[in-house]
């Protein structure tokens, strides 16, 4: 699975949890900066994500 985003000059990180509760932890393939995409791998289990601003 893509995940992107626009390009907006900031760099940000993608976070995965198996409900919106959580527990958020970070997706290990982080996007590199000016990219603003990654692709994640697609397993059995069901997965929310979030993008979030690095600091």
């Amino acid at each position: 699975m893509r995940v992107s985003w626009p390009d907006t000059g900031m760099n940000y990180w993608i976070e995965a949890a198996p409900t919106l509760d959580g527990p958020w932890l970070p997706v290990r393939n982080a996007a590199l900066p000016g990219l603003q995409q990654m692709t994640l791998p697609v397993d059995a289990s069901m997965r929310f994500f979030r993008v979030f601003q690095s600091p």
